[in-house]
C-alpha cells in the first residue's frame, strides 16, 4: 500500500473520523485505484509478464523492470541482454538484445522485480512520495464518509456534479461543467491528487500476464 494508518494520522486524520482498521482498508482502496488509473504500480512487485517479440533489438516494457531474474525468448534462455533499469529509464523501459526479439505472440517471457520506484538513500526500492501524497489525500477525501453510508457515499461522489436529479424517475442531468470534468482527465476532483495521477500515468501497452 502507498500510505498507512500512521501515515493518515500525522496528517490530522483522528479516530474520531476513522478508526485504524477503516484507515487500512481505504489506503489500500486508494492504492489500487492509483493502480488501476495509472496503469501503474509504485512499490516492487514480482512478477512473470509475456510480451510479443517485435522482430528488433529494442523490446519496449509495460512496467519498469528493477530487477530481472530470467529473461526467455521463444521458451530459450537469453543472457546477453541489456536492461535499461536507471531511473531515468522509468517512463521508457527496455530491453535490448543483439541478435534481435523473434517476432512472435508472448514469446517473451520475463521474470523479475517490477515497479515504479524511486530508491532510498539505503539502496531500498520506495514509493515516491508524490503518490504517496496523492493515496494520502484521496483517503483523507472519503475518511469523513463512512463506508456502511452507502447513501452518503454516493452523495460525495456525485456532490458537484448533479444539476438536476428526479429521484422517482431515476432520472438525473449533470451540471455544464461535469462532463469537462472527466474529459479533461479529473479522477478523485482534487486538482493537485487529479495532476499527480495523470502525471505518473503510463502509455498504454498492450502485456500478456501468467
Amino acid at each position: 500500500m502507498y500510505c498507512s494508518p500512521d501515515d493518515l494520522r500525522s496528517e490530522g486524520v483522528g479516530e474520531d473520523q476513522a478508526t485504524d482498521e477503516r484507515l487500512a482498508e481505504l489506503c489500500k482502496q486508494a492504492s489500487d485505484f492509483i493502480d488501476l488509473v495509472t496503469g501503474r504500480w509504485f512499490e516492487p512487485r514480482q512478477r512473470t509478464i509475456k510480451l510479443d517479440g517485435n522482430g528488433g533489438a529494442v523490446l519496449p516494457l509495460p512496467h519498469f523492470l528493477i530487477e530481472a531474474e530470467s529473461v526467455k525468448c521463444n521458451a530459450a534462455y537469453v543472457f546477453n541482454y541489456v536492461l535499461y533499469n536507471r531511473p531515468e529509464d522509468r517512463d521508457y523501459p527496455k530491453l535490448s538484445y543483439k541478435q534481435g526479439w523473434s517476432r512472435g505472440e508472448l514469446n517473451v517471457e520475463v521474470v523479475g522485480l517490477w515497479g515504479y520506484v524511486d530508491i532510498a538513500d539505503d539502496g531500498t526500492y520506495v514509493t515516491p512520495s508524490m503518490i504517496r501524497r496523492a493515496a494520502m489525500k484521496i483517503v483523507s477525501m472519503q475518511a469523513a464518509v463512512p463506508l456502511g453510508d452507502s447513501d452518503a457515499v454516493a452523495e460525495s461522489s456525485m456532490r458537484g456534479l448533479l444539476a438536476k436529479e428526479t429521484t422517482d424517475g431515476h432520472s438525473y442531468e449533470l451540471n455544464a461543467s461535469a462532463s469537462d470534468r472527466f474529459t479533461e482527465k479529473s479522477y478523485t476532483g482534487d486538482t493537485e491528487t487529479d495532476q499527480i495521477i495523470e502525471l505518473f500515468s503510463a502509455k498504454s501497452i498492450g502485456i500478456g500476464f501468467i
